[in-house]
């Protein structure tokens, strides 16, 4: 199907590849792996024809159709609707259907054998190549991917760029290409679409290469595994589990033989260096020398993992009860989150809180935390003490620091070695540590956010997806150091080997009320499939209906005046959204004159309005999302 021959790749002048061998067979399902930086999204990009491959060769069929899911799709601006873009996918079918229906307007006036023969000719042409289903199947995608169908004619530029990479996938997988290129298409996706996925992509026919961290959608999708590592490719067959147990005995195996060959090689050195100056013996040691310097070297070759040894100290122990939530309920208009939920946090907890996107599970976190509004009562127990991660916290950041100076902030008792090892864990190594935190990446910033959060010593940690800008490694070695932490933890996440690893009771949101399973997510998972499904709690009717109204998901109405207010109020908040976003590019060109480097304090000022207006773009993003949610309801 593919081939890739003795090719090398230098990007940013370093070489990713050095003479590597890849070649892909119709029907294999592969997962790439390596740590982060090794070059996995570039090499799909080379197989994609994004980069020109400049040494060694590529070779494929010249009708080889190839699709290519990347995070770069999250930049493109569409104003056609969900569905018409989704409908994309199939370039075939849109040329025919646009073809027919010009060909319906002309026979109006034009009754022509020709016409009417081309007609029939395409719309058989049509049938046969699954047209009358297309629709159909299309809103079958859309909608297992989350989207409701009330949602797929609207705009897709209105959508976050979660759902947009939602909207990309399902155009990829009504496209049906050859080969199918995915580069990490969990990252927007919640559990119940991640298990929707993992199914589709089971009983898919084509080919397809996944770039994931996520091990266990690994082990659930892929028959084989090719592992970028030492600017090389490695080939397994099996899953990512079959692989880690390969990849063990292999290194064993190679151990062995590394092992057996040097000794073979001192006894061999030690008959020369006797028998160097004897003229007896002169034969023998030449014969040693030239079979030495013809011996293939076996070559062990270093791990790229390092071995980390961390811990999240606390401070003070705090009581029993860590937290307390009481008769809470919140809502965003007439979106109702929570209604009179209730739990306890206590001391040595660790809970994962799942489920469904849009639940509620990040605003619960920030309630306990004390930065979001709500009804009823969410109080810390005596000595709790705690640190929230979520990416709002990058605002926090202070982008003159360098990362080692920025994580020294956090506190004045750990020692520089202590630090590196910690930003160590979260891919920042050697000289890294002293990169500015100005030039940081939207990922690395996340990155150090979470660091400093986790050496707080605080005894409660809230943690909203710590792991979604880690790769397996690093995340396994959270995960390790979570597991030993004797605080208090309440995380959201939706990789599913960190959850089985790290928490030992279960959190969810159901029918805005806080239930809790206490036991693995493994049991839980057990669990609900035995359970029955509870039913929503019915509203009390209204005692009287406004007129004229509409109907809207939660059983209210809403008279047009509501109607038009809340279509108002989303455009006025896609207004603000832009206007600060084209003010932040224009500081961002400013901070980057040369004029400017010069001038400290004009930096420095020119800094604290970027931090300002970061922290105010947050905010008209949350009340966009909010003014977009009801304005959704009016739709449905």
């Amino acid at each position: 199907m593919l081939a890739l021959v003795d090719f090398s790749f230098e990007f940013a002048g370093r070489y990713l590849y050095r003479k590597a061998n890849w070649h892909i067979k119709p029907g294999e399902k592969i997962g790439l792996v390596g740590l982060n930086g090794t070059g996995k999204s570039t090499l799909l990009r080379l197989v994609a024809g994004d980069f020109e491959l400049r040494e060694g060769s590529l070779s494929k069929s010249n009708d080889l159709s190839i699709g290519f899911l990347n995070q770069d799709l999250l930049s493109t601006h569409y104003e056609a609707s969900v569905r018409e873009v989704v409908l994309g996918g199939r370039e075939d079918l849109v040329k025919i259907d646009r073809e027919i229906n010009e060909i319906l307007v002309k026979i109006e006036t034009d009754h022509s054998e020709r016409l009417l023969q081309r007609l029939a000719d395409l719309q058989d042409e049509f049938g046969a190549k699954g047209g009358y289903d297309w629709q159909a199947q299309a809103d079958k995608l859309l909608e297992g991917l989350g989207f409701p169908t009330a949602e797929l004619s609207k705009p897709l530029h209105l959508f976050s760029g979660g759902w947009r990479m939602r909207a990309m996938l399902a155009k990829l997988l009504l496209m049906s290409p050859d080969l199918l290129l995915l580069d990490e298409p969990t990252n927007h996706l919640d559990l119940p679409t991640i298990e929707w996925l993992e199914n589709y992509l089971k009983d898919y026919q084509g080919t397809y290469v996944i770039v994931s961290h996520d091990r266990f959608f690994l082990d659930k999708t892929v028959n084989r595994i090719a592992e970028v590592a030492h600017q090389q490719l490695f080939h397994f067959k099996g899953n990512f589990s079959s692989y880690l147990d390969q990849k063990e005995e292999r290194d064993e195996l190679m151990q062995r033989q590394f092992d057996n060959q040097q000794s073979f090689i001192r006894q061999q050195m030690q008959f020369i260096s006797r028998f160097r100056y004897k003229a007896s013996k002169s034969t023998a040691v030449q014969s040693r020398v030239k079979m030495l310097e013809r011996m293939d070297k076996i070559e062990i070759k270093d791990k790229e993992t390092r071995a980390f040894n961390i811990r999240f100290n606390i401070r003070q122990t705090p009581g029993k009860v860590v937290s307390e939530i009481e008769n809470v309920s919140k809502s965003y208009g007439d979106l109702r989150i929570m209604s009179g939920a209730s739990a306890q946090l206590l001391r040595g907890d660790k809970v994962a809180l799942v489920g469904a996107n849009g639940k509620g599970k990040s605003t619960l976190l920030r309630m306990i935390y004390g930065s979001e509004s709500y009804e009823g009562k969410v109080e810390l127990g005596w000595n709790a003490e705690a640190a929230f991660f979520a990416q709002h916290q990058l605002e926090s950041l202070n982008l003159k620091h360098n990362l080692l100076e920025e994580i020294a902030t956090v506190s004045a008792e750990y020692t520089e070695n202590e630090l590196r090892t910690v930003l160590g864990c979260f891919l920042f190594t050697g000289e890294e540590v002293f990169k500015k935190v100005k030039v940081l990446s939207g990922g690395e910033k996340s990155r150090l956010a979470l660091a400093k959060t986790l050496i707080t010593q605080a005894n409660l940690l809230l943690l909203d997806e710590p792991t979604n800008h880690l790769d397996m490694f690093s995340t396994s070695v959270l995960a390790e150091a979570l597991e030993n932490y004797t605080g208090t933890l309440l995380f959201v996440s939706h990789d599913r080997t960190f959850v089985s690893r790290v928490a030992t009771k279960i959190w969810w949101i159901e029918h805005g009320k806080l239930k809790e399973f206490p036991g693995s997510f493994d049991e839980y998972n057990e669990w609900m499939k035995t359970r029955e499904p509870i039913a929503a709690p019915v509203e009390p009717e209204p005692m009287a209906t406004p007129s004229p109204a509409v109907s809207v998901s939660n059983d209210s109405t809403l008279s047009k005046n509501q109607i038009k207010k809340r279509e108002d109020d989303l455009h006025e908040a896609e207004k603000a959204v832009d206007r600060l976003k084209e003010a932040r590019k224009k500081l961002e060109w400013d901070m980057a004159s040369p004029e400017l480097s010069s001038d400290a304090e004009g930096l420095q000022k020119k800094m604290d309005e970027y931090q300002i207006l970061e922290r105010e773009l947050k905010q008209a993003q949350s009340h966009l999302d909010a003014c977009f949610e009801l304005w959704m309801e009016t739709q449905d």
